[in-house]
């Protein structure tokens, strides 16, 4: 008996093969995709952990401006704090590198010490020479190796250091020179590690650091020390002290695989919805068919349990061959997406076996979900009496439907679409079912598409319309604002904007937030602020301008009271007024004027840089003046910064193109399964027209016309859900150094619609193509 009953399953199979193997792509999909995901995370996470082992990360950290080195002894006896150790972190620029504006971060070290470099390759440098284990990245991008030599330029001046070593630590694994520059470029900037007795003897700092990290005992928190790390350190010019949470390196990495782990488990959620709503369409269809062989088997003294169990096999047997192929497909697919996040992390390799968890969780949860909507689809014809089973089902109601009824709505529509239009309403069920998976491929569709946008408003917003100067020159100390201008006039030089950047901290009625302060002039032209609604904004005499991230943070608007907190070269805390909320995601930067700056610290007619608006063709002259000048510590290229992005956004777009598919596919599945059973049902109805003169073309409309209506309708439902899905991920994605807007656009949506509508047309084409397939004659003569 069941040897009949698995021929019986897949000579049914093979009538439908078509819906079933669109029913496993789905499934397969969907659990690549969690599959990939969830095995790139462990693959990250093992790899992360082994370096935080290796370099022996440190619990927190301390910036201030210069401290006896000694001062790590005095933490060190802060309750909570096990090991502590003084540092000197620098930023310097590499000297003849032509065009491209290259800058090294350099960290001092001691071996045995805390965050030390882990090695790829050569060996660490000797303490008191000229050495370094540089970035490994950057070495294999500046094709480099462990012997060569480095210039660099510091106050000026050119020092040669030869590289020993290549490697990583915890601090360069996503490193950029700031948070607006997102995606890392090692060719331009990277890690350097430098024994301490060579940093303090470069810069000038024997027995001194500008940084301090200490490990915490079991049981403490940074929160818990942190009071008391800021008041021994208050003295030197405290910036800001911090978990390992919140240094930037860390906080990216970890974010990074919480959205992995979200993602794995949203993914095979949406794609089994998809494959639930294809099977169920399916199977309802094949039991209405199959009524009188149940009837008869019921008849014969099989079990209703038996027979259940049996269609049940039909969904067991898609879900685990989907979720077979998807987990097999996804641990092979798991590497090459480990490898490209390689490419912005710099981590150690780990080992990447099959995973056979998720291999048996996907077979498993496939299974049984898919068996589960089976279930459902069969129970009701399945437990039915004999008698009543081998009666033919109840035929659909003939009354009008509610679209019917609308005065002069079915003028629109020829006689074949006509019968499209009664048959959405009398096989509501399955309407309704084709509706939610549309809705679904929409929704998925629209969400990656204005995932595009998220760029424009992120970088190419603050690049174009926040920044318009040419060149942005950084100094290696505060200088004389009226020093600075009188030295810049030049017959190359348009407009030159001096500018004062600070260490700060906003502070808030429920939280705080470390800020950099930007001091502009209040008649700015090169640095353009403007609020959500396009409107320019002006940093006034007294008060700060805020990104709307930081308002949400803080919760505050225009008009509210904010303390802010300057360290150095005296800490003063001063109330100032959010004059404007400035139309701006990402980064930490907070604006006011050189008045106002000058009044809430001791930063008064000083400032810590230019923005340079050259003249026309005089570009490389002003830079190259800039770059030879003792006191400049670099200078960057807001042109170079836009080249670059135009290179990275093209693989982005690669990627979201990849995923658009998906969702149209997933559209396109849902469409074509409900046209092939609406075919199936009435290919006699078809021949019959056929016979009666009308063309393929013509008795087309009686499948595509409903198709076309309940695209329409999916897209409808699928709008709010798309604004619901940014909003969510606008939540979720959030952290203290930036925030996602709602970006679902009224332009997504139109594509996204354009791009449904192009695969009913799909679908459409590729039922012409079995209505040509039709023999009238031999159908005609079958019996039913």
């Amino acid at each position: 008996m069941v040897k009949l009953l698995y021929l019986k399953m897949v000579r049914d199979m093979r009538k439908s093969l078509a819906a079933y193997l669109i029913c496993i792509l789905v499934v397969g999909v969907g659990f690549c995709g969690y599959c990939v995901l969830s095995v790139a995370a462990d693959h990250l996470t093992a790899s992360q952990k082994a370096l935080y082992e290796s370099s022996a990360f440190a619990d927190g950290f301390a910036e201030v401006h210069e401290a006896p080195a000694a001062m790590s002894r005095r933490l060190e006896q802060i309750p909570g704090i096990g090991q502590a150790g003084g540092r000197i972190v620098k930023e310097v620029r590499l000297a003849d590198t032509g065009d491209e504006e290259a800058y090294l971060l350099l960290i001092s070290y001691e071996p045995g010490g805390l965050d030390v470099p882990m090695l790829f390759q050569g060996a660490d440098a000797l303490q008191g020479k000229r050495q370094a284990v540089v970035g490994n990245a950057f070495l294999n991008a500046r094709g480099l190796e462990p012997g060569d030599k480095l210039r660099i330029l510091i106050s000026g001046k050119e020092v040669e250091l030869e590289i020993t070593g290549g490697g990583i630590s915890p601090e360069n694994i996503y490193i950029v020179r700031n948070i607006a520059e997102m995606i890392p470029d090692p060719e331009t900037y990277d890690a350097a590690f430098i024994p301490y007795d060579t940093m303090a003897e470069l810069f000038g700092m024997e027995n001194l650091a500008n940084n301090f990290d200490f490990i915490l005992l079991p049981g403490y928190t940074v929160e818990d020390v942190k009071e008391e790390v800021e008041t021994l350190l208050d003295p030197y010019g405290c910036y800001r002290v911090y978990g390992r949470k919140d240094q930037t390196s860390a906080s990216i990495m970890e974010s990074e695989l919480e959205q992995l782990d979200a993602m794995a488990a949203v993914v095979p959620v949406l794609f089994l919805a998809v494959a639930a709503i294809i099977l169920y369409i399916t199977m309802h269809r094949m039991m209405d068919q199959q009524r009188i062989q149940i009837g008869t088997m019921r008849a014969m003294g099989i079990p209703r349990k038996i027979i259940g169990i049996h269609y049940l096999g039909y969904g067991a047997f898609i879900g685990v061959l989907g979720g077979a192929a998807g987990g097999l497909l996804g641990n092979v697919c798991a590497r090459p997406l480990v490898e490209y996040y390689r490419t912005y992390f710099n981590l150690p390799e780990a080992s990447a076996p099959i995973s056979m968890k998720y291999l048996l969780f996907g077979i498993l949860l496939a299974g049984s979900f898919c068996a589960l909507v089976s279930f459902q689809a069969s129970r009701r014809v399945a437990a039915s009496a004999p008698a009543e089973a081998m009666r033919p089902p109840a035929p659909k109601s003939a009354k009008a439907t509610a679209a019917e009824r609308i005065p002069g709505f079915l003028n629109l529509f020829t006689v074949p679409g006509i019968m499209a239009v009664r048959g959405i309403g009398r096989n509501k069920k399955r309407s309704v079912l084709s509706l939610i998976g549309i809705a679904c491929a929409f929704m998925i569709t629209a969400t990656l598409v204005s995932m595009n946008s998220l760029l424009d408003v992120y970088l190419l917003d603050y690049l174009q319309k926040l920044q318009k100067q040419d060149y942005t020159v950084y100094f290696e100390e505060p200088l004389k604002t009226s020093r600075v201008t009188g030295s810049v006039q030049s017959s190359l030089i348009e407009r030159a904007e001096p500018f004062a950047e600070v260490p700060a901290v906003l502070m808030g009625d429920e939280a705080e937030m470390d800020v950099t302060v930007q001091a502009i002039p209040r008649d700015s032209e090169l640095c353009h602020l403007y609020d959500e609604q396009g409107r320019t904004l002006h940093v006034a005499s007294e008060g700060v301008v805020i990104s709307v991230h930081m308002a949400r943070t803080l919760d505050v608007k225009v008009g509210d009271q904010i303390d802010v907190k300057i360290a150095y070269p005296q800490e003063r805390i001063s109330s100032a007024a959010v004059t404007g909320i400035l139309e701006q995601y990402l980064g930490t930067t907070v604006y006011m004027s050189c008045e106002g700056l000058g009044k809430i610290s001791e930063y008064r007619d000083v400032c810590t840089g230019l923005f340079l608006k050259t003249a026309q063709g005089a570009e490389e002259e002003v830079r190259e003046l800039f770059e030879e000048s003792p006191v400049v510590a670099g200078v960057q290229s807001r042109q170079i910064r836009l080249q670059k992005w135009d290179t990275m956004m093209q693989s982005f777009e690669l990627m979201i193109g990849c995923m658009v598919f998906l969702g149209i596919l997933i559209g396109l599945s849902v469409l074509h399964t409900s046209a092939l059973i609406s075919f199936e049902e009435l290919k006699r109805e078809l021949s019959t027209m056929m016979m009666l003169g009308l063309r393929p073309g013509q008795c087309l409309e009686v499948l595509s016309v409903g198709q076309w209506i309940l695209t329409a309708g999916g897209i409808i439902i699928g709008i709010p859900l798309t604004f619901a899905a940014s909003r969510a991920i606008s939540l979720t994605m959030t952290t203290e150094m930036y925030s996602i807007p709602d970006f679902a656009s009224v332009d997504a949506l139109a594509v996204s619609a354009v791009l449904m509508f192009g695969a009913v047309f799909v679908s459409s084409r590729l039922m012409l193509g079995k209505l040509r397939r039709i023999s009238p004659v031999e159908l005609l003569t079958e019996r039913e």
